[in-house]
């Protein structure tokens, strides 16, 4: 997600709000998910009746039914970044991405890499627009054509401070809007870390039918490997993937292409060829009866989030999506 998105937070307890913003703010590109994983896992201890780590980073929190179903609540704890790539002779960066990007929103962009040193601050670059007179419209970027400065003075100077392969997140602060919204560099998707969370500490002291496991993937943003691996390993009948969908209520969404989601009327629930219409029609019909505001959205094949790699898994899992909306976005895709 950008540097920066926004969604409608709602009043919570303090250390509620003390977790969901340490989650926010730590760095955790796809891949390199350990820091988020300490949060949630000490956020969680008190609650679960165990606690693992799988061989790829997933951290999964159980707590026990009386009965043999099983019900896994995921969301993505990697947020997307870039990794250093090459650096020039002058001094600077070029990059890998991690995660998708719409790349002309970059530049100006502060970003801090992650060395063995500490971090290191940087700044996106591009060639200025006075350089591009008689160019006609200035040029869809791609990520080749921009860089990050570091005040390098030239190439051994930036080696000495950066290598080939550190990590890069954005260097923004969260804010908070009017409205109880917040601002953040990866509400996509540490909001669904924290609500998967939320519902194993809401049900600690509940007496259960069905094992309830809250997991926190890795890999989402590029490769999807949590989802599949940690959905293997517990076997759910049902699963539910919380992530984060665009709102369409924005200046120039085109809502015939979208659909019709607002930003602080509720949930989105996915409806499609990958989701469960029996599991679906039921959180419809719970949502009605508790008049709790529900929206749609529609996603025919692929959902792009974790629930791609979970509902064919093994015999099957019936999975559904919910969705928080964010209004703004520099992803090219979901």
């Amino acid at each position: 997600m950008k540097k920066q998105t926004i969604a409608k937070i709602r009043l919570m307890k303090k250390k509620d709000k003390e977790y969901l913003y340490q989650l926010l703010a730590v760095p955790s590109p796809s891949g390199f998910e350990t820091k988020a994983q300490d949060i949630t896992e000490s956020y969680l201890k008190p609650h679960a009746d165990e606690i693992i780590r799988d061989l790829n980073g997933n951290l999964i929190a159980h707590k026990k039914g009386s009965g043999k179903r099983k019900i896994m609540i995921v969301g993505h704890a990697d947020e997307i970044g870039f990794m250093v790539n090459y650096i020039d002779e002058n001094g600077y960066l070029y990059v890998k991405t991690l995660g998708g990007f719409d790349v002309n929103l970059l530049p100006g962009l502060r970003v801090d890499i992650h060395t063995n040193k500490g971090i290191v601050r940087g700044l996106f670059g591009k060639k200025a627009v006075h350089m591009m007179r008689g160019d006609g419209d200035a040029p869809k970027l791609k990520i080749e054509d921009v860089w990050i400065d570091i005040g390098a003075k030239d190439k051994k100077d930036a080696e000495n401070k950066v290598q080939i392969g550190d990590i890069i997140t954005y260097n923004c602060q969260i804010e908070e809007f009017s409205n109880d919204r917040i601002v953040s560099k990866a509400t996509d998707n540490k909001v669904g870390v924290y609500v998967a969370a939320s519902v194993m500490k809401e049900l600690s002291k509940t007496p259960l039918k069905a094992h309830l496991y809250s997991v926190a993937s890795v890999g989402e943003e590029t490769t999807m490997k949590g989802a599949r691996t940690s959905s293997f390993t517990i076997e759910p009948d049902i699963a539910i993937a919380v992530d984060v969908t665009f709102s369409t209520d924005i200046p120039a969404a085109d809502k015939r292409s979208f659909g019709d989601v607002s930003l602080g009327k509720g949930p989105a629930l996915a409806l499609g060829a990958a989701l469960h219409p029996k599991l679906n029609q039921s959180l419809r019909d719970l949502a009605a009866k508790h008049k709790i505001p529900l929206q749609i959205e529609l996603s025919p094949a692929g959902t792009g989030t974790d629930a791609d790699g979970i509902h064919a898994q093994k015999r099957g899992v019936a999975t559904m999506v919910l969705s928080i909306q964010i209004a703004i976005c520099t992803r090219q895709t979901r």
